[in-house]
């Protein structure tokens, strides 16, 4: 698989974060496939990776976008540094409350290892807690009230 196609298919992998679409998750990923979420557990194959996707897109159904501002190869490893942004208007097994409609954002990468034409590992680094923070599903640290500001 060309350096391009790799870039090509990780976009389309993505599609099932955006879309829904989870038969992007078995197209690319090989059906051993190892996940890796920090700070979340790590997903063996392609079907608790597609319960995990899914369970997200719920939460963040229609508006969820995914800008990507980076892309390399080097050598049968990809990296893919992206910004996003969805507003959490869905239920979903993943945050057990109601959606509070708030609007999310973070930026992350992917980090991905092929053999042929499939991902077999994975790394998805996120600012999970922040994009929890922001849609209302986690609460603020407020670090900076406990110790005053800076000066």
């Amino acid at each position: 698989m060309q350096a391009t196609d790799r870039i090509t298919g990780f976009r389309r992998f993505i599609e099932a974060w955006t879309q829904g679409n989870l038969s992007a998750v078995d197209e690319l990923m090989a059906p051993n496939v190892v996940y890796h979420t920090p700070p979340f557990p790590d997903f063996s194959g392609t079907e608790g990776l597609k319960q995990f996707i899914s369970g997200f897109y719920s939460a963040f159904p229609n508006d969820l976008q995914v800008v990507f501002d980076e892309d390399l190869v080097a050598g049968d490893a990809t990296a893919h540094r992206w910004n996003a942004r969805g507003s959490f208007k869905g239920r979903s097994p993943l945050l057990a409350m109601e959606p509070t409609g708030r609007l999310a954002t973070a930026t992350g990468c992917h980090i991905c290892h092929w053999s042929g034409d499939r991902c077999v590992e994975v790394w998805h680094f996120g600012d999970w807690l922040g994009w929890l923070q922001m849609a209302g599903a986690a609460p603020p640290l407020n670090v900076f009230e406990s110790i005053g500001t800076f000066g």
